[in-house]
């Protein structure tokens, strides 16, 4: 078991984006957002198997904003912040298995990030999307005030945890909206993102509303290179004694 173990750990962590910076802490926080499934779905869909060309999208509700965008408040009452994550294409999923235990791992390619401000607090997770809520109140605020391009995302789940826990990650190259500027870090270019975070799909109360496959409990760190510093062989060295 702990060699089973070991391995799933191994292939959850190569599923995973990798060449990442490190992060200089949450940007944006959210806690719920769901992830579904428009019409027409494939056959065989589910946690367990996203067939390759599934189009997954998202709808989510910002709770909380960190530097570089911490001048944004999400308590206004003529406020609300949402995004709305467009057309990730499945690639597939690979199930890791041990006896009943099994892991599922889905890459996606593509997929678009954007970030919304809306004076009216509308946005509601109506069942079963698309409908005339869903993704329509998550994306009619002012202009975009981010848009970014997926250049990965990874869906992890099994079947053996009590609320099927598992995680949604991936990386994020900004291309536009009116706040694009403040994502430098100083630099030329904006910082990528890293959109990060647990995910179930578990029935109630973890998602408990119909049409949804994953609820999203997360967050996007922005992870701006950190500067190189020179040293000699024998300070570093010096670490390690």
């Amino acid at each position: 078991m702990k060699r089973w173990l070991t391995n799933l750990g191994a292939a959850l962590l190569l599923a995973l984006p990798a060449g990442q910076a490190l992060a200089v802490g949450p940007m944006m926080d959210w806690d719920p957002a769901y992830f579904y499934f428009p019409a027409p779905q494939p056959v065989g869909l589910s946690p367990s198997n996203q067939p390759a060309g599934a189009v997954m999208r998202c709808v989510g509700q910002i709770s909380l904003f960190g530097p570089p965008l911490d001048f944004l408040n999400v308590n206004l009452p003529t406020r609300e912040y949402t995004f709305f994550i467009g057309d990730l294409t499945s690639l597939g999923t690979t199930t890791v298995a041990n006896g009943s235990l099994e892991a599922y791992i889905t890459n996606y390619s593509g997929g678009t990030f954007t970030l919304y401000e809306d004076p009216a607090r509308n946005s509601v997770f109506a069942p079963n999307p698309e409908n005339g809520q869903v993704p329509s109140t998550f994306t009619d605020g002012s202009a975009p005030l981010l848009i970014g391009n997926f250049t990965g995302l990874t869906v992890t789940t099994n079947n053996f945890t009590q609320f099927k826990v598992g995680s949604i990650e991936g990386n994020i190259q900004w291309t536009g909206g009116s706040l694009i500027g403040e994502l430098t870090g100083g630099g030329n270019e904006p910082c990528p993102g890293l959109f990060t975070g647990g995910a179930t799909w578990n029935t109630a109360p973890n998602i408990g509303i119909p049409g949804y496959m994953f609820r999203h409990d997360g967050k996007l760190d922005l992870q701006c290179p950190t500067a190189a510093r020179k040293s000699t062989w024998g300070q570093l060295k010096t670490l390690y004694r």
